[in-house]
């Protein structure tokens, strides 16, 4: 009887450890191989990713309670974006894959989103117009968003930061033959 158990527990060891000896890619051929994977899976980690917008709905409906719909229904567009960002918006680009890469992201980079965090604010408008039964009408969303991470960027880098300053003394050639 004990042995069984020694062997049982050295069973369920070394399958615990099969399942942690995975690590994160860190190679670019690692990670490569890591998004092919990920944008093809249909879930991540028990989570269903949508393949679209129409599907993002049918989860978003599925996955929420009627109360928090009314509520997130009542808001303006500009709440609608911003209120539920850190909320909503979070398990969205969490659990869909919006970093690593997933097939919802890819369909959002089709559409010419790229960064993670204007796919979640983009998901957040169309959800809000489906609710309250408004035209989606995405294009213009999607150059609203688009031109906003542009100027973010150039502000950026106008703005600048100096990592690292230093002055060194420039020595003067001397002159040819003059010794």
């Amino acid at each position: 009887m004990p042995s069984y158990f020694l062997s049982t527990a050295l069973c369920l060891l070394l399958s615990f450890g099969a399942f942690t000896q995975t690590s994160a890619p860190t190679t670019p051929t690692q990670i490569e191989a890591a998004y092919a994977w990920r944008v093809k899976q249909e879930m991540l980690y028990g989570v269903y990713i949508p393949r679209d917008l129409g599907e993002a709905f049918v989860q978003l409906t599925r996955l929420s309670e009627a109360s928090g719909r009314e509520q997130f229904l009542r808001l303006s567009e500009q709440q609608a974006v911003t209120i539920p960002f850190f909320g909503l918006g979070r398990w969205i680009s969490l659990n869909w894959g919006f970093y690593e890469g997933s097939r919802l992201t890819v369909y959002l980079n089709e559409l010419g989103l790229h960064h993670p965090d204007d796919m979640t604010r983009f998901v957040l408008v169309m959800y809000h117009r489906y609710l309250n039964k408004k035209p989606l009408n995405p294009q213009p969303v999607i150059a609203g968003f688009s031109e906003m991470r542009r100027t973010a960027e150039t502000e950026q880098k106008l703005r600048g930061q100096i990592l690292h300053e230093e002055i060194r003394k420039r020595e003067v050639p001397k002159a040819a033959g003059g010794e």
